[in-house]
């Protein structure tokens, strides 16, 4: 064996590269916390760089850095903690799916409420949208109309989702 092979790093498997991925995931959005977008990038980076060169067993490597929330920590040049966007819009995405389930889920009930009683129509609102339901001897059917609250509604669930998610109450930091 020569001493070229012994510098070679490891062959990382693909469940090694996943956990990698992952751990560098969590570090990244912990650190969005507390480093700019360019010297967070450059961190994850050169930490993938080493665990990929590390001799050592990945799942070794990742117990001895840490939890990713503590090690982005030390990173922390002061206290300074900025916004967490990727989780805000995850969380506003989050809370347009739940409002869209919920928001169909009232609507496909009315419909079947109605089918079960056809020939009938029925009217009811959710969260300001109108939405109406149908069921006669020829067809089924539903139907929502509103002014303002078809856009807003969604779009005020979003913003808040974003602004709970990202923790905006960190732009306005005590000096």
């Amino acid at each position: 064996m020569s001493s070229l092979e012994a510098a070679d790093p490891p062959r990382r498997s693909l469940r090694d590269r996943i956990q990698t991925d992952i751990y560098l995931t969590r570090l990244d959005w912990h650190l969005e916390a507390v480093l700019a977008g360019k010297e967070r990038r450059a961190v994850v980076k050169e930490l993938r760089q080493a665990l990929a060169s590390d001799p050592r067993e990945t799942t070794l490597g990742l117990r001895d850095l840490g939890s990713p929330k503590a090690l982005a920590r030390q990173y922390a040049i002061d206290d300074d903690r900025q916004p967490l966007w990727s989780i805000g819009i995850i969380t506003a995405g989050l809370a347009l799916l739940v409002y869209w389930a919920l928001f169909l889920a009232f609507s496909f009930g009315m419909v079947a409420a109605v089918d079960a009683n056809a020939p009938m129509e029925a009217h009811a609102s959710f969260l300001f949208v109108n939405v109406t339901a149908f069921a006669s001897t020829e067809a089924v059917g539903m139907g929502w109309t509103s002014s303002w609250a078809w856009l807003f509604v969604p779009a005020i669930i979003a913003f808040a989702g974003l602004l709970l998610g990202a923790r905006s109450w960190r732009i306005i930091s005590p000096r």
